[in-house]
């Protein structure tokens, strides 16, 4: 199968239905009328309140929904084939997920701009009210983790990666403190910093590959918990920052980079037309697959979760963004075509990943358990094809290279024999240390790139088009879980396709890791600061004090605890727990959303029919989630609690998703008894027009 007929079709699919379907929501459900005076007028500040032009609000409002999941989920959900991921994402993001994001822009425009738990309150009543309160703030903790696990997995171990998107964030102070300080936030200021911006940005990245083969690369070859700990301190301070200083200038490198990268993804898509090597429908349909364990029903629609529908969106349309509006009508473009967009960014996330041969996808996004002697009947492969040979390291083993082994210091490699090592950690070995052991690399270059295919057979891992891979990339990428690394491999491969672009395929991959942490540090620094409001919401209940928005002990206790509860799930859990419960717990969010919706819906409408529009959905999406949360918690989370190492994990993941699925089923049922009263009610104007 070729890529580019599926991007065209793709792209008239959504081209239809933003012209007929949008526009039918727009004139005959939601009544959409300019006369209606939006709050950025009627409330205008300066600060929150101020009416912006249309196209701009779209790329703020594009910026603020677009982060890690449209990229990811489809590429994690590719283990199923191609056929399943791209149906969902295209008919479920033109049903779904960007009638949801619509229907609560306007809801939440015409009600001053309120947030999604102040409409659930109104709507719903105090109860169900504060029930939304405390699942919203569950599922953005979730929702951190699972993004800022995508970070972490796709830099650790990459000196490159980490100096590229380390730099970006000092640019973004200059860019801010330049805006705010010297240009006094005029538009010729914002538009002097971003160019400079963006050009910083690529000199960083055209330095990272002189970094990562210095000998300063070794102090940037961070592991996994020194690599959360210090996005945990950058989310920290990034959320009590003001907003002009980091947050609103990283806004605008990453909307330039979101809507530029993705348009030339989309046309490389089309002009490269690589071959799609994935299969329509995989043998992991049925569960079992090498990243998510569950079965194709229900698993691949939280897995893809935001590509075609999101909760985070909710956020997002009662935040922000009615804040902003400047006429009632441009809601259409915004609401409904901005999350078409984001549709348009799976969809491409998704073609990328399946170019890939099947043998190469499993390679990067799995990291099993090797042996670190092979067992002398050749049943299984080993780092060391004998004890004897472990002997060989002794001289050549680095401190690094001793942790990753488990090694203490002054302990000699033939004690590792019996023992078994990650094959992430196993490939993170210095070049002396696995030449040692009769591995094809140059014992001098700073990464293993020049691994063959008999040098992966030894580790038990099945290879295609990897070991030239990664040496055009210049980077191990084999058991670099998390899905990041196998969306920036398929990108390279489509942008090195485009002409005059061969040799450059070891830039274009780290482009896409950065580009792809632009995305997620965005929603890190973003979403903390709206945990923290929440936070000190649910806070002030107990003390007035600390509820206070100029608070600044309150900021602090809230925005603690929220990175602390993060950070935790980073820590003790991998991308096969952690995605599938920010997937459960995204869609439980847009669940609520819909409901809040409908609600209204059945209320304002013209025809209480109308509401069909989002009750639809909501059926799909609340039986498709809520069994997903039942078997992730019987078939993923309860088998943690039968070993020690992952037991405490087990039980608070048990406990979490529990209480999610509790408060969110709360809500659904309680909104259809609210419905079934709405549906019996005539609306005002009828008894209005009877009593006439």
């Amino acid at each position: 199968m070729q890529a580019a007929w599926w991007m065209l079709g793709a792209l008239a699919v959504l081209a239809i239905a933003y012209r007929y379907y949008s526009a039918f929501i727009a004139a005959r459900v939601l009544c959409l009328d300019d006369a209606r005076v939006t709050p950025a007028h009627r409330l205008e500040d300066g600060q929150n309140f101020h009416p912006t032009n249309r196209v701009v609000l779209f790329g703020h409002h594009f910026a603020a929904i677009a982060g890690a999941g449209p990229l990811i989920g489809p590429v994690l959900a590719a283990q199923f084939g191609f056929y399943p991921g791209f149906l969902w994402i295209l008919f479920g993001v033109v049903l779904g997920g960007a009638v949801h994001d619509f229907v609560i822009l306007v809801a939440s425009t015409r009600r001053n701009g309120r947030s999604l738990a102040e409409i659930a309150r109104e709507e719903l009543g105090p109860t169900l009210g504060l029930v939304t309160g405390v699942a919203i703030l569950f599922i953005v903790v979730i929702a951190l983790a699972g993004l800022g696990n995508v970070v972490v997995m796709a830099l650790a171990e990459s000196a490159w990666g980490v100096f590229t998107v380390g730099a970006s964030i000092p640019i973004a102070l200059v860019m801010g403190l330049y805006i705010h300080n010297v240009r006094g936030g005029s538009v010729r200021g914002i538009r002097e910093a971003t160019i400079a911006g963006v050009v910083l940005l690529f000199v960083a990245l055209l330095l990272g590959k002189y970094v990562g083969d210095s000998t300063f690369a070794t102090h940037l070859k961070l592991s996994k918990t020194t690599l959360t700990l210090a996005m945990a301190a950058y989310g920290f301070i990034a959320s009590i920052l003001p907003v002009w200083m980091l947050l609103c200038p990283r806004d605008y490198l990453s909307s330039y980079m979101k809507i530029g990268t993705i348009a030339l993804l989309v046309v490389g898509v089309i002009v490269v037309n690589p071959r799609i090597q994935m299969p329509g429908v995989t043998e992991y349909i049925h569960g079992g697959g090498p990243i998510v364990k569950g079965p194709l029903f229900p698993f691949v629609f939280i897995t893809i979760a935001c590509g075609a529908i999101s909760g985070f969106h909710a956020l997002v349309a009662s935040g922000t963004t009615p804040k902003m509006i400047d006429k009632e009508r441009d809601c259409r473009a915004i609401g409904y075509g901005a999350m078409l967009m984001e549709g348009l960014v799976g969809i491409t996330a998704l073609i990328a990943a399946c170019a890939m041969p099947q043998e190469d996808y499993v390679a990067i996004n799995t990291n099993p358990q090797v042996a670190i002697v092979a067992s002398t009947d050749g049943r299984e492969e080993g780092l060391a094809r004998s004890a004897a040979d472990l002997a060989l390291l002794d001289p050549v083993l680095t401190p690094h290279d001793r942790g990753l082994l488990g090694l203490a210091e002054g302990d000699p490699a033939s004690s590792l024999a019996g023992k078994k090592v990650s094959l992430s950690n196993a490939l993170s070995l210095s070049n002396r240390s696995l030449a040692a052991l009769g591995y094809n690399v140059d014992a001098e270059a700073p990464r293993a790139t020049m691994l063959e295919d008999a040098d992966f057979a030894r580790l038990g891992v099945k290879v295609k088009e990897l070991p030239a891979l990664q040496r055009q990339a210049d980077e191990v990428v084999a058991a670099r879980t998390g899905g990041g690394v196998s969306l920036a491999v398929g990108m390279a491969r489509v942008f090195s396709g485009l002409p005059g672009m061969g040799t450059l395929l070891a830039y274009w991959y780290h482009f896409a890791i950065m580009f792809e942490a632009l995305f997620i540090l965005t929603t890190i620094d973003t979403g903390t600061r709206i945990g923290r409001f929440l936070m000190q919401e649910l806070m002030g209940r107990i003390s007035p004090e600390l509820g206070k928005s100029t608070s600044r002990t309150g900021a602090f206790v809230a925005t603690a605890l929220i990175v602390a509860g993060w950070s935790y799930f980073i820590l003790t859990g991998n991308i096969s727990t952690i995605w599938p419960m920010f997937g459960i717990a995204n869609q439980l969010l847009a669940c609520t959303a819909l409901c809040v919706g409908t609600t209204i819906l059945l209320r304002e409408a013209k025809k209480k029919r109308y509401a069909l529009i989002t009750v639809a959905p909501l059926l799909f999406v609340g039986t498709t989630t809520i069994a997903a949360g039942i078997q992730s918690v019987q078939k993923i989370f309860l088998p943690m609690l039968d070993k020690p190492a992952t037991y405490t994990t087990g039980i608070v993941n048990v406990i979490v998703t529990s209480l999610l699925l509790l408060c969110v089923t709360l809500v659904i049922v309680g909104s259809a008894i609210r419905w079934w009263a709405l549906y019996r009610a005539p609306r005002p104007d009828e008894e209005a027009a009877a009593a006439s």
